[in-house]
């Protein structure tokens, strides 16, 4: 329906704005774009076409046309790229300006193809950019005024206004869909975070006064820093704690592979060297020397014990006896998966009642607070001296967070400790 009055096409105007507020989807916005400004300008066919940033052209989106056919219309549905400065519509983006073509079949910048292709006849064109806070997001045209011979300023300045409540709908849009894509990815993280918690182990149970326990807290929602505990056929645990190179989800891919990978060569029962040895050449398979993980892992044997570790490019134990914190030996071995043929020393300790053998993850130290310092081995040290009971990595873990407060963590953060009370 043509609207005769200026009036009746500003309530159109307003009616638009309305409307393609209520409007987020990309989809169902397009189509609503084209009828609105046909209606405000009293148009015969429309089009609009989107603008690619990253490629600096026109993408053509959507085109509606009350004369054609739909077998007409569907040769307008194929993908179409423009240059910017091409065609009416590429020099309006080109310019941001925009253009009213009152003969367009002798105007030099007008492409006469599509007309050949639908046997439509384009007499003008009235064409202005989508800007929105001044970028560029596309243009919009209306062909062919169907009550008079062509468009007049009152239709320019119409289109220009509804050219201005196109652009805050489109990047409305966009957002929307950012949004969604995003509230999508952080619900696929959530998912992944359980599924890593499963490969935390459960505390096990010890007589004699033995304990073994372990707690991680990943600084996003999944992270790289792995512990476990696997009960051997002779009642010994290994208990070993891993830190992959990096953080979040690439560090959690690698994590669980290596998980895999650890659990497999348990199997063999063999010494802690034993068993690096095997660790380390699974985690070259798949890392390649590219990606790399920091790694303590000890066979504790609660009736005795007696404890033998490796340590392959982490943190040395810590061990907590009588109020006293004491670095323990840290015997030679690279990173796993950083050679194909790593060695690694082995050392040796037998826990007494009352003591705590200690390992963590350079998250802890390196905890960072508000003003950028580090939590450091003096505090952390201080820390597991002033915990009241066992398991002390509990007060240490806590300690950090204090001391990080509200600032968010740089650092996957995991403590494990064997301990005889």
């Amino acid at each position: 329906m043509v609207l005769s009055s200026q009036a009746g096409r500003l309530k159109k105007l307003i009616q638009a704005n309305e409307v393609l507020a209520s409007i987020e989807s990309l989809v169902d916005l397009l189509p609503q774009l084209l009828r609105l400004a046909q209606d405000v300008t009293g148009a015969e066919a429309s089009s609009i076409m989107l603008y690619n940033k990253e490629k600096n052209v026109l993408e053509f989106a959507l085109a509606m046309n009350d004369v054609l056919s739909e077998m007409s219309m569907n040769i307008l549905k194929t993908r179409i790229e423009l240059p910017l400065g091409k065609g009416i519509a590429g020099w309006v983006a080109l310019h941001k300006e925009s253009l009213n073509v009152v003969d367009a079949q002798n105007d030099s910048r007008f492409s006469r193809e599509a007309d050949k292709k639908t046997g439509f006849e384009t007499r003008c064109i009235l064409c202005v950019p989508i800007i929105h806070k001044g970028e560029l997001q596309g243009v919009v045209q209306v062909l062919n005024s169907s009550a008079k011979d062509c468009f007049n300023i009152e239709d320019q300045e119409l289109l220009e206004s509804f050219g201005h409540l196109a652009g805050v709908a489109l990047v409305r849009s966009e957002l929307m869909i950012q949004r969604l894509d995003q509230q999508k990815f952080e619900t696929q993280l959530e998912a992944a975070s359980r599924i890593q918690k499963q490969f935390n182990p459960k505390t096990p149970e010890l007589s004699g006064g033995n304990h073994i326990w372990g707690n991680s807290v990943p600084a996003q929602f999944v992270g790289g820093d792995l512990y476990d505990f696997i009960p051997n056929s002779d009642g010994s645990w290994y208990v070993y704690v891993a830190d992959v190179s990096g953080k979040g989800l690439p560090a959690a891919l690698i994590m669980s592979a290596l998980w895999t990978r650890i659990r497999a060569a348990a199997v063999k029962e063999l010494s802690p060297n034993g068993m690096m040895e095997e660790i380390n050449k699974a985690a070259f398979e798949f890392m390649g020397g590219e990606v790399f993980a920091t790694m303590v892992l000890a066979r504790f044997y609660p009736e005795t014990g007696k404890c033998s570790y490796c340590v392959a490019g982490h943190p040395a134990p810590l061990l907590v006896a009588d109020g006293e914190v004491k670095e323990m030996d840290r015997p030679h071995g690279l990173p796993v998966g950083i050679l194909d043929d790593g060695e690694f020393g082995l050392a040796e300790i037998y826990l007494e009642e009352g003591q705590s053998l200690i390992v963590v993850t350079d998250g802890v130290d390196e905890a960072r607070n508000k003003d950028k310092d580090f939590f450091g081995t003096e505090r952390l040290a201080e820390a597991l001296k002033i915990a009241v009971k066992p398991p002390l990595g509990k007060s240490l873990l806590k300690a950090v967070s204090r001391w990080r407060g509200k600032t968010p963590p740089n650092d996957d953060t995991t403590v494990i400790e064997i301990y005889k009370s």
